[in-house]
């Protein structure tokens, strides 16, 4: 067995790195920041629901929705980090469309 040096001083230990927490749930976009929106539609149609984003330079975001979900759309403003509603819309559930 090897016996340990005893002239050797202990290594410092580092406190863990903090992790940013994940959200799993939370989807950025990064592709729609700094663009201009042109217009946004809520697309309701009997086989295909969707919301589309289009921006000035004639790009779209889309997201597609499955059935039995239901939406819920707010304009608010946000100023030092606290949420003020100007808009809120009647929800729409996609059962029964």
């Amino acid at each position: 067995m090897k016996k340990q040096s005893t002239n050797k001083t202990p290594k410092a230990r580092h406190a863990p790195k903090q992790r940013k927490a994940s959200y799993p749930r939370l989807v950025e976009f990064p592709e729609a920041r700094g663009r201009t929106v042109e217009k946004v539609e809520l697309n309701l149609d009997s086989d295909f629901h969707c919301i589309s984003i289009r921006f000035q330079d004639d790009t779209d975001l889309t997201f597609v929705i499955d059935p039995a979900l239901t939406f819920r759309a707010d304009y608010s403003k946000w100023r030092a980090g606290n949420q003020k509603i100007l808009k809120r819309w009647s929800p729409i559930s996609s059962v029964g469309m």
